[in-house]
């Protein structure tokens, strides 16, 4: 059966060889651009978590530039508007890191966008996240914050970690796999293994396996992502600690996610996007989304235009 428009942002709203299947790792060293000074949150501001309300056919044709006051209209008017519009999260730098955790008590998530909007670009960031946390890094965000491609750090029981969702653009999920773990004291983790997909995915063109997530990870530590995302219809590449996890061609996911309407994407998001850094809401899964107290931790941003 044919999806319609219509149906495609509905659901929108819903929420070979490594080295030859790559593009060449690494930009030029002279192109590199810092995103963050290692003292302040300079050139970055904290949005509220909301979503595009599902199946909500008003959001269907509306542009990129008057979606975010539309939602944000939408998102007023229900009982628990005032505070998901004033909720930012918490954000703040210690020990040259960028802090990102939850107001206690709220159980409501934020981002941390960059001022600035890229298009092509390679960025580079370490991530320490506490366990159990759910997180991920936003690339070509819509302002809003959540609608856009996410470079997945679920660090939690049933979490992907360096795989893609698409955020309030066709909700599809690309995991090369899923981890589970043992949660300890102090928001540690041990025993890392394979754990269950908690929804539907499918691998994209290429994806690591799970041993090889395994071999580079460094539990408890800081863990260096590299993504790379060229192209109107991005292609996103994605490695950690210099092992490449997946990638994935979005040009092509109407072959594997029916009713992905590429266009109708490049329209809610534009051509060029926010870098974004998530803190997850706890909604059904509770302290399993995103144990109290927790943070995930985020240093060394630096960025590539491409």
């Amino acid at each position: 059966m044919n999806t319609t428009r219509r149906q495609f942002l509905s659901r929108c709203s819903a929420g070979v060889a490594a080295s030859g299947a790559f593009s060449s790792f690494g930009a030029e060293l002279s192109a590199l651009q810092s995103l963050f000074d290692g003292k302040t949150l300079n050139g970055w501001h904290a949005v509220p978590r909301i979503a595009i309300p599902p199946l909500d056919q008003r959001f269907d044709r509306v542009s990129s530039e008057k979606l975010g006051a539309a939602v944000r209209a939408a998102v007023a008017s229900r009982p628990d508007g005032a505070m998901r519009l004033e909720n930012k999260g918490i954000w703040k730098v210690e020990d040259g890191a960028i802090i990102g955790g939850q107001v206690p008590n709220t159980g409501a998530g934020a981002y941390l966008l960059t001022d600035e909007k890229f298009g092509d670009f390679e960025l580079t960031l370490e991530a320490r996240p506490d366990f159990p946390i759910d997180t991920g890094i936003m690339v070509r965000a819509h302002e809003l914050g959540g609608v856009g491609f996410q470079v997945l750090v679920d660090h939690r029981k049933d979490g992907a970690v360096g795989g893609v969702y698409g955020n309030s653009v066709g909700g599809f999920r690309a995991y090369p796999f899923v981890i589970d773990g043992d949660e300890e004291e102090g928001f540690k983790v041990a025993n890392l293994r394979e754990g269950t997909a908690d929804g539907p995915s499918f691998k994209p063109e290429f994806s690591a396996t799970l041993q090889d997530f395994l071999q580079a990870w460094r539990p408890n530590d800081w863990n260096e992502f590299r993504i790379r995302c060229t192209g109107r219809l991005p292609l996103i590449e994605t490695w950690i600690n210099g092992t490449p996890i997946i990638k994935l061609d979005t040009a092509k996911l109407a072959d594997r996610v029916p009713g992905y309407d590429a266009e109708a994407v490049v329209n809610r998001i534009g051509r060029t996007g926010h870098i974004a850094l998530e803190v997850h809401d706890n909604g059904k899964m509770g302290r399993n989304r995103w144990a109290p107290g927790a943070v995930c931790r985020w240093r060394k941003i630096a960025i590539t235009v491409l």
